[in-house]
């Protein structure tokens, strides 16, 4: 039930800033399409937003990933903010990936492979979009959030089954956004569903390692912005405040805002919400490119 409950608030922040910038942006500026194919696998659908007015130059773009303990969720959680970042001029895409389960097709590393496919498509489809190929860059919360850090943490396309499709494309992005997410699976305070996740019925130390992109960083790793609440209880804020230290000992351009709040803004005003999230829509629109990600 845990990850059910961690589902419902990442849902319900959501809404609540979809709600704010709702009265603020008509969304019908901007232009979505569902359920966009960006790879074979059933799984791999995205949702996305396009501004609508023409620019010369161009735009930043951005991989939205929702969360839910890696074993649900969906990407019409992100539906308002995919479309709020369209309107400010970012093109936005939200993603499904594999979610884990019983199946060896859908257990780690299948998330990260996915999440790299999608960012592989959008850089594809760059001129098509008006895309920057150079400011592409990652959000997630949580679940996503893990995902989005590893996406900047890693300087070529990791393994996989899905890892040819598109292999003359990089994989590699400009910035991400890290809301309230684990970075250290192996940690004693943060466990993860080995048995959905793993395929393990018993913890696995190394399997936690490789799929902990804390210890993957180095001094290429693209620039972070991290937001955690003080009184997270689903995952430590010592997960983040861990990356803010490394980050900063690679000399990675980082910054944190630690929250007096619990999971996924829990406690916070919508304004309070509000502000945090336009905050790192900015850092997305201010991304510069990163060495070799074009």
């Amino acid at each position: 039930m845990k990850s059910l409950k961690i589902a419902f608030v990442a849902s319900l922040w959501l809404v609540l800033w979809g709600a704010v910038t709702g009265r603020a942006e008509p969304f019908a500026q901007s232009e979505m399409r569902l359920d966009v194919s960006y790879g074979p696998d059933p799984a791999q659908h995205l949702d996305l937003c396009l501004p609508a007015t023409e620019n010369t130059e161009r735009r930043a773009a951005v991989v939205m990933i929702h969360g839910g303990y890696w074993i649900e969720g969906d990407k019409s959680a992100y539906d308002q903010l995919c479309k709020t970042a369209a309107d400010q001029g970012i093109v936005a895409v939200t993603i499904n990936y594999r979610l884990a389960d019983a199946s060896e097709h859908n257990r780690w590393p299948a998330q990260l492979v996915d999440a790299q496919l999608a960012v592989r498509w959008l850089r594809f489809h760059a001129v098509e979009f008006g895309v920057d190929p150079t400011r592409i860059c990652a959000l997630g919360d949580s679940a996503g959030a893990h995902l989005a850090v590893f996406l900047a943490v890693l300087d070529r396309t990791a393994p996989g089954d899905y890892s040819s499709e598109k292999p003359s494309v990089s994989s590699n992005i400009a910035c991400a956004v890290d809301n309230f997410g684990p970075i250290d699976l192996s940690a004693d305070t943060y466990w993860p569903p080995v048995q959905q996740l793993f395929g393990n019925d018993s913890r696995n130390k190394q399997a936690e390692h490789e799929a902990s992109p804390i210890f993957f960083i180095k001094q290429t790793t693209a620039p972070i912005m991290i937001a955690h609440g003080r009184a997270d209880k689903a995952v430590n804020v010592d997960q983040s405040l861990q990356l803010y230290d490394r980050l900063s000992r690679e000399h990675v351009p980082v910054r944190m805002t630690l929250l007096d709040c619990g999971h996924e803004f829990l406690g916070l005003s919508t304004q309070e919400i509000s502000k945090i999230l336009q905050t790192e829509l900015d850092f997305i629109k201010d991304s510069r490119a990163r060495a070799n990600n074009s």
